[in-house]
């Protein structure tokens, strides 16, 4: 299984154009300029690439990309995949 956070970081770079320097996983979706339309786009493209539904909760604006992939990560490996902020 390849790593998750290499993944979201090679669809940020690829798709959306981020430079991949200012990826970190601290940051929002919305301080790397993701707007509702990309967020769609980014659903889209994590569900042909990882093969799980990501619900738009787990990809709003204000959601962090270590979260992203803790949601990821448990449900690809089939939980339920309830994250909570720290």
């Amino acid at each position: 299984m390849p790593d998750t956070y290499d993944t979201l970081r090679s669809i940020l770079t690829d798709a959306f154009r981020v430079p991949e320097d200012e990826i970190r996983p601290e940051l929002t979706l919305e301080q790397l300029d993701l707007d509702s339309l990309a967020l769609t786009e980014l659903v889209l493209i994590l569900h042909e690439r990882l093969g799980v539904r990501v619900s738009s909760e787990h990809a709003s604006r204000g959601t962090a990309l270590a979260e992203v992939v803790a949601h990821l990560d448990a449900l690809r490996a089939g939980g339920t995949g309830a994250v909570t902020s720290s």
